[in-house]
């Protein structure tokens, strides 16, 4: 299809060429029509109508339509009209009901064939289709980074605002990404030949499919965002896909609810049904494609109010205009398909023309000879100016550069900055997340980690993070965490008795979804929060009794979920913030880490991990053995060692006798496999320093398994045996049931643990090994599977506990009641073994559990990237959002469920010490996730 320039009243306008199109121009520009390529034929109908006020009374506007094939409809026919028409109709419709004069309006509208309809059709429908869901959305969205009482009018009225206009930037991108198709759709039809009503079906059913899939492209983020800030108070994110197709394998593992699944089919119905509507009106009405029109084709005012102020036409060509004479000249045969209806003139109630046809050869480069109309319209060759010409071209591409510029560079930057200006709340709530990922996250706050009030004068702020009045160490940067350890100092809160000489095992025991208050002895007798409804059982039997034998932690956080369990546990580090992703994903082989596994083998240990479940997840079976760990066992090494040990059969493991579970091994397997590890490891030890060699020492971790929700998956031997009776703790719950499976597993899992540790102690190994028991995280079944970590406390904090058999004298029975976190486990470690020649290199933010503090003295951070972020002092713990001033102050102990906000009872400078402890927690948090992000952890400069 060749191209047609028209020069438009205070513009131009460039087009290509189809049937029955309608434009204004000035009627003293018509001979400025002209075709770099041939387009054939146009008849030009010239209506006469008056002149705006603001312009020459002698100024006239002149229709111009096109005729390209020969017409096959109505409304592919010359119109023939007049203004007047259309005002007697107007005076008709007037008289009938509201709704039927909307529906002349529109009708009215279409009939005229207005280029921009398709244009407005795109932004009106998605906008609508978008602004719906904003406000499905909104209350949740504000409940979510703050509280329902901070939605003031305010607050929504700029979510809304500030909402519609990233939604106007996103279908600007959608509009113009569909207008590319239909100026492509042409093209490519002109490649393939074949009958005409096969040609026309499949661009039909090219334009339905293209416009629906791209309408649910554009849509369906924002759809899920909605969705998933509703269900599960997340934000949805392309990581999410990434995260579903790498983890596709354990998709049946993951816990989605009967509601959800309601909601989601719901939504996606809604979404279906507007997409097809959008797709079908694209396929059957002609006015909704893209291609007859497009917004940088909107006059703008450059030098001059009017077309023909820009162009000189010759005098020959006014002459020609205003003549009244009957001329004919010959014109070039004109094609079939060209064939134009006898052209008529309409006269208006005054007599005078209304409209007249002129026969123009838009390819011909002289004026060719004239042809005759009985009715004394003009038939003209209307010459310009070529030079008039270019120079009209060349403002056209800079008034179509500008406009392309400011609609699809300047305001979206101009959005982003007011998204910028606004309060992180407004910012977060109104963010459209199609546009947000598509350019990067650039629409999303920053998060301010740059200065903290807690920092100390006189040392690199980084100090905060390090308790330097134990610790003795060596910064490789003021800029970086990135130390190296040389030994601690300061008095004992417990002390345990090593040789180097004869340097004990070390046991990592990380045990799946352990909360504290599964521990009735961590809970304690009084039980303030009323956690075990006043009864005196406890799930966790055989952890108490050897917790009882040990050092307690009973204030001991974690941040959410296991993956982040490893970067605290076995590297000191406040772990990556990201809903999806972890320090482990991807297997982090460009990244250099230092803890614990570097530690011990820097002391000469042999480093070894082993769990029962599979480590295909998160990519731990290529993080663990390039961070550190010289062997890891994961489920398949585990269950060929059962079958070929235990005796366990094939058909075992998803048979009847269910021995295995879908994320691997039941932790009745491990634990036996763990404890024949040990046997045999010990016995191969007292050999070596027999035969005069080094012994050898073992570090292992373990995690377990089997109490991973949903709870319902066990052995075979234990859903038949006899189990002690939980109803006080769930009876009159909605998720009763729930409740019931998650405390019968997690009883199951200590009975495991305590046959393992009454074994360890019978064989004399316990009394060379030193046990560290954690929790990986919480667990909230009290609130439903898909979302336990609602229940904030009981999904971070965690059952912990060192075990050192014959080694802590009059410390046994401790119990630590000052805050902890996962992260100290590396230097409470370092410092009970001894840190090896010349100390050792770390980034972490631990301290040595062994060394005595002021209780309340020093705060832990335990964030959850799914919920709030924490930071703790003693027995009270700040929740808080990462970006906006949501803020909740509570005791732990005595309001578990956090229904008791204390700040409002605090003083100004009490409340400003608070605030700065947060400040500090984003400050941390921000310098691991750019550290994870270069991959310069271990650098003094990133």
């Amino acid at each position: 299809m060749s191209w047609l320039k028209i020069y438009q009243f205070r513009g131009v306008i460039s087009r290509s060429c189809s049937p029955s199109e309608t434009f204004l121009v000035d009627s003293t520009t018509v001979g400025a029509l002209h075709s770099p390529f041939r387009c054939g034929y146009v008849i030009v109908r010239l209506s006469l109508f008056g002149a705006p006020p603001s312009k020459p009374a002698s100024s006239n506007t002149v229709k111009v339509t096109m005729a390209h094939n020969k017409p096959t409809s109505t409304r592919d026919t010359l119109p023939t009209a007049a203004p007047d028409d259309v005002t007697a109709d107007s005076n008709v419709t007037s008289k009938a009901p509201q709704w039927s004069r909307l529906r002349a309006l529109l009708q009215t509208i279409v009939e005229r064939d207005y280029p921009w309809l398709g244009w407005a059709f795109v932004y009106s429908f998605t906008l609508f289709f978008l602004f719906v869901y904003r406000c499905i959305g909104l209350s949740a969205l504000i409940s979510m980074y703050a509280s329902a009482e901070d939605g003031t009018l305010a607050v929504v009225l700029g979510v809304l605002i500030l909402g519609f206009l990233e939604d106007f930037v996103c279908v600007t991108y959608f509009a113009c990404t569909l207008w590319l198709f239909d100026k492509l759709k042409p093209i490519v039809a002109k490649r393939f030949t074949g009958e005409g009503v096969a040609i026309r079906v499949a661009g039909k059913m090219a334009v339905f499919s293209v416009s629906w899939l791209l309408f649910v492209a554009f849509t369906i983020p924002v759809v899920a965002d909605v969705l998933i800030v509703r269900l599960r108070d997340m934000r949805f994110t392309f990581d999410i896909i990434v995260m579903a197709i790498q983890e596709k394998d354990n998709a049946s593992s993951f816990e989605v609810s009967t509601e959800e699944i309601t909601d989601a089919c719901v939504n996606a119905t809604a979404l279906v049904l507007a997409a097809t509507f959008f797709a079908f009106v694209r396929t059957r009405a002609s006015w909704a494609d893209l291609a007859r029109w497009n917004p940088t084709q909107i006059a703008l005012p450059l030098s001059s109010s009017y077309a023909y102020d820009i162009l000189r036409l010759t005098g020959s060509t006014k002459n020609q205009l205003n003549s009244n004479e009957p001329k004919v000249q010959e014109s070039s045969p004109v094609t079939e398909d060209a064939e134009v209806s006898t052209l008529t003139e309409k006269v208006d109630d005054k007599g005078t023309k209304s409209s007249r046809y002129v026969t123009v050869d838009i390819d011909a480069s002289e004026c060719s000879t004239a042809a005759s109309d009985d009715d004394n319209d003009t038939s003209q060759c209307l010459p310009v100016e070529k030079e008039d010409t270019n120079r009209v071209d060349k403002r056209q591409y800079l008034q179509q550069s500008l406009i392309a510029l400011v609609g699809l560079i300047l305001f979206p930057m101009l959005i982003i900055a007011v998204s910028c200006a606004c309060s992180p709340l407004v910012a977060y709530s109104a963010l459209n997340t199609t546009l947000n990922e598509m350019l990067g996250h650039a629409f999303q706050p920053d998060v301010d980690g740059s200065t903290s009030a807690v920092d100390e004068k006189d040392l690199p702020w980084v100090e905060t993070y390090i308790h330097h009045a134990t610790e003795n160490h060596e910064l490789f940067g003021n800029d970086t965490l990135y130390r190296r350890t040389t030994g601690f100092q300061g008095d004992l809160a417990f002390d345990v008795k090593v040789n180097p000489k004869n340097p004990p095992n070390v046991l990592l025991l990380v045990i799946e979804s352990f909360r504290y208050h599964d521990s009735h002895y961590l809970v304690g007798d009084e039980d303030p929060s009323n956690l075990f409804k006043d009864s005196d059982m406890t799930i966790t039997p055989n952890f108490d009794k050897w917790a009882k034998r040990g050092i307690a932690l009973r204030n001991y956080w974690s941040s959410w979920r296991t993956s982040r369990s490893v970067e605290s546990l076995l590297f000191a580090q406040l772990p990556y913030d990201h809903v999806t992703k972890s320090g482990m994903t991807g297997g982090q082989h460009e990244t250099n880490l230092s803890g614990l596994p570097q530690l011990f083998s820097a002391k000469g240990y042999e480093t070894f991990f082993t769990t029962g479940c599979r480590t295909n997840y998160d990519s731990w079976d290529a993080f663990l053995p390039a961070h550190g760990f010289d062997t890891v066992w994961s489920r398949n090494e585990m269950m060929k060692l059962a079958q070929s040990d235990l005796g366990i059969k094939p058909g075992d493991w998803k048979g009847p006798e269910h021995r295995g579970l879908n994320w691997g091994v039941h932790d009745d397997l491990s634990f036996q496999l763990l404890g024949d590890l040990f046997v045999n490891k010990t016995k191969a030890q007292a050999e070596r320093v027999a035969n005069g060699e080094p012994k050898k020492p073992l570090f292992l971790t373990h995690y377990t398994i089997s109490s991973h929700v949903n709870y319902v998956q066990r052995p075979k031997w234990y859903d038949e045996s006899k189990k002690p009776d939980f109803s006080a703790l769930y009876k009159g719950q909605k998720y009763a049931d729930n409740i019931k499976n998650y405390l019968e597993i997690r009883y199951f899992t200590d009975m495991e643990f305590g046959k393992f540790m009454d074994r360890m102690a019978e064989a004399g190994i316990l009394n060379d090994t030193i046990v560290v028991i954690s929790g990986d995280h919480g667990q909230g079944p009290e609130f439903g599977n898909d979302v336990p970590e609602d229940r904030d406390v009981s999904a971070t904090r965690v059952a912990g506990a060192i075990v050192a058999e014959g080694r802590l004298g009059d410390a046994v029975g401790m119990v630590m009641d000052d805050a902890t976190e996962q992260y100290d486990i590396l230097n409470t470690l370092a410092d009970i073994t001894g840190v090896p020649e010349g100390g050792f290199e770390q980034d972490g933010v631990g301290r040595s559990l062994k060394r005595k503090i002021k209780f309340g003295k020093r705060v832990v951070y335990s964030n959850n990237p799914t919920r709030k972020m924490s930071v703790v002092r003693g027995h009270e713990r700040l929740r808080y959002d990462k970006v906006t001033d949501s803020m909740l102050l509570h005791n732990p102990d005595t309001d578990h469920d956090m229904k008791n906000d204390l700040l409002p009872t605090l003083t100004e400078e009490e409340r400003a010490d608070w605030i700065s402890w947060r400040d500090a927690g984003r400050r941390i948090n921000s310098y691991y996730t750019k550290r994870w992000e270069g991959k310069c952890l271990l650098a003094a400069e990133c």
